[in-house]
């Protein structure tokens, strides 16, 4: 059996789009069948592509215009071109004032049954989850670091001397299973913050400030791979605890499972 993919792209664009916006906007497109190329063997990612205008006469078209028929040979190749070949996502950051709606869909002649395709991690993409499980999701990060937090209210929250945090886009996040419980109080900004956590476990997931609506600050040390990420700077340095500084390996450990 084939491991051809064909990736299915149904455009709907926007009424208001101009002849030379669409224009540049399809030659762009067709480009890529030449420009997304393999970063190790420098060959085309896709096999084939075919583009053209919907000419159905049946009314199930649900307003898509133009449909786009890309084939790869891989789901490898397949998961670079959607999340890190720099020619489409570049394509897709421009394409997405003119497109009102679209459809995507992935098949393998033949296939009829079984589940999706594991979502790949884009670059710098990193994906979390809470202690018991339940909730899970990704976010992207400019610099694999930690930032500590040293207020009252994180170490009242978590326990601990300090939180690691990072803030980012609020579209940088993304939440894909669970549904969090929310804790509101009022921030050192007088201004609400929003604590998003498991309602079972209890873990933060993030926060979200009103003081800065279009962020949100995500619990860094709950991403995978967050153990092995510096710590690179704080805040509210002033409630740091006198001994954080200096606490190192010379601490006497507790046996596993003692806690």
């Amino acid at each position: 059996m084939t491991e051809t993919i064909s990736h299915i792209v149904l455009f709907k664009y926007r009424p208001s789009i101009t002849w030379a916006d669409f224009e540049s906007h399809f030659e762009t497109f067709m480009a890529l069948r030449t420009r997304c190329v393999h970063p190790t063997t420098g060959k085309p990612l896709m096999l084939s592509m075919k583009a053209g205008k919907n000419r159905s006469w049946e009314p199930f078209s649900k307003g898509m215009t133009h449909g786009f028929v890309l084939d790869f040979a891989n789901q490898e190749d397949l998961d670079y071109y959607l999340t890190r070949d720099p020619g489409h996502l570049a394509f897709s950051k421009a394409a997405g004032p003119l497109i009102e709606d679209s459809v995507v869909v992935d098949i393998r002649d033949g296939i009829l049954f079984g589940p999706a395709a594991p979502r790949p991690l884009a670059a710098n993409e990193y994906k979390g989850s809470c202690h018991c499980g339940q909730m899970e999701w990704t976010a992207k990060l400019d610099t694999a670091e930690h930032v500590l937090c040293h207020c009252d209210t994180c170490k009242r929250l978590g326990g601990g001397p300090y939180s690691c945090n990072q803030i980012i886009p609020k579209e940088d996040l993304r939440i894909f299973r669970g549904v969090p419980k929310v804790y509101v109080y009022t921030g050192a900004s007088g201004k609400n913050v929003n604590c998003y956590y498991c309602g079972n476990c209890t873990s933060h997931v993030y926060h979200h400030q009103d003081a800065m609506p279009d962020k949100v600050i995500v619990r860094t040390l709950l991403l995978d791979g967050g153990d092995a990420m510096p710590a690179t700077g704080e805040i509210f340095a002033e409630g740091r605890l006198g001994w954080v500084r200096d606490l190192q390996d010379g601490l006497k450990g507790q046996p596993n499972g003692t806690m």
